[in-house]
């Protein structure tokens, strides 16, 4: 069978980028020793186009808005854009097994004050992290010089390729620290490691910036409920008009809305940043070391308190809102009920006058008769005394004006019939 000829065939447009997608974002990081320094930026919108400006001046005509990399066989640099937040990282793989290395275990080699990348960023460091690896298994005394190990995390990690400690704490610099023990990392295992633990901490702190707001809307969703009480009890007992109901229960609704739209973004956020370190958490397959807390054991202890509240504030909030739009529909039908009431008693006494109409329009009807007859009366009788005698005219008079009547009354009806007939 013939092959195809390959120049005939179309890759499609996202083809490549997809392919690529599968290897962003990965430390190019294949050997140990290694110190890692990461800081993440939090950038406004308004800041966005000031730090396009500032990485361009970096590397000119950089063909990627979202990532810059600068790498070589020993060290690299790299920044990274994300939704609201921006990463800056340096590592350095020059780092020789010196006593002055084992000492401070490789910390404070990479400084903010070395890295010139740093020096217009925009935006606010919200946090930094060092990180050590090295194939040496620090005593007791060294470790609590550069972390706390009161209060320390210490796992093994990647089913024992390493060993990690950390406190959580900044030190010097205002960075966290990380000291990982070399065991046996393989291949991109010391890429992946780094890659992992730098997230878990960047997205950790990310999803505690929901943690205030949510205090926050605790508090206003304590009075809100309140005010929504006192107004549901006023519109039970009527001690308010409908229309002072109505004023009060729109603009608590206005308020409740308001408040969604401020807060739905974050609430949101944090989520998904709880979930992504969550999910890092996992990868790092952990194994206890006794008398510490594995890692995923402490970010959960303090995490999840956080994070249901949280979940609790966003609950209240979807419930104050549906509670809203109960009372506004109870509060819609009472007006409804109010309004067909009304309805029915002007109904009532519009039949009331239409009945008064009509037995003033039959009054009117006979003295419309009596005035109608009491005119052609007179001109017959105009006609009639010239003629007749006087005697014999008045004798004429009854007869003639009973005629008259009947006549004036049978043409009347016969208008209101035809009237009648013609608006049907």
């Amino acid at each position: 069978m013939p092959r195809p000829d390959m120049k005939s065939l179309h890759d499609h447009a996202l083809r490549q980028p997809l392919s690529d997608l599968m290897h962003e974002r990965s430390l190019p990081i294949y050997k140990t020793p290694v110190a890692v320094r990461s800081w993440v930026y939090l950038v406004s919108d308004d800041q966005r186009q000031t730090e396009t400006d500032w990485v361009n001046s970096l590397q000119a005509g950089a063909p990627d808005l979202w990532r810059l990399a600068e790498t070589d066989e020993t060290t690299g640099r790299i920044w990274e854009r994300h939704g609201e937040f921006s990463t800056w990282l340096k590592y350095d793989t020059d780092i020789s097994l010196s006593a002055a290395t084992k000492a401070d275990l490789g910390f404070c080699r990479i400084r903010t004050a070395d890295f010139d990348w740093l020096t217009g960023a925009p935006g606010e460091v919200f946090r930094s992290v060092e990180i050590s690896v090295l194939p040496y298994e620090p005593k007791t005394a060294q470790l609590q010089k550069v972390i706390d190990l009161t209060q320390a995390v210490c796992c093994d990690v990647f089913d024992g390729a390493a060993r990690i400690w950390s406190d959580f704490r900044m030190h010097e610099g205002g960075a966290g620290r990380i000291y990982v023990q070399d065991k046996g990392l393989k291949n991109d295992e010391a890429s992946r490691l780094l890659q992992t633990l730098i997230e878990i901490g960047h997205y950790r702190k990310l999803a505690l910036l929901g943690f205030p707001v949510a205090r926050t809307l605790m508090g206003w969703l304590k009075c809100a409920e309140a005010r929504l009480a006192v107004l549901t009890t006023d519109m039970a007992s009527q001690s308010a008009s409908q229309e002072q109901l109505l004023e009060r229960l729109m603009a608590l609704s206005a308020e409740v809305e308001d408040r969604v739209n401020a807060v739905r973004f974050r609430q949101g956020a944090t989520e998904a940043y709880a979930r992504l370190a969550e999910d890092r958490l996992i990868s790092l397959r952990e194994t206890r070391v006794a008398g510490f807390s594995t890692m995923q054991e402490f970010i959960e202890r303090r995490l999840h308190p956080a994070m249901r509240t949280c979940e609790a504030a966003a609950r209240r909030l979807d419930d104050l809102s549906v509670r809203i739009a109960r009372v506004s529909d109870l509060l819609r039908a009472r007006i409804s009920i109010s309004l067909e009431v009304q309805n029915q008693s002007l109904l009532k006494s519009m039949n009331v006058r239409a009945k008064l109409q009509m037995k003033l329009s039959e009054l009117v009807e006979g003295l419309s008769v009596f005035a109608v007859g009491y005119y052609i009366f007179s001109l017959v009788k105009y006609m009639i005394d010239p003629l007749l005698d006087p005697h014999l005219a008045h004798l004429l008079y009854g007869p003639i004006i009973a005629a008259i009547l009947v006549l004036a009354w049978l043409f009347i009806h016969h208008r209101k019939k035809s009237i009648g007939h013609s608006e049907t």
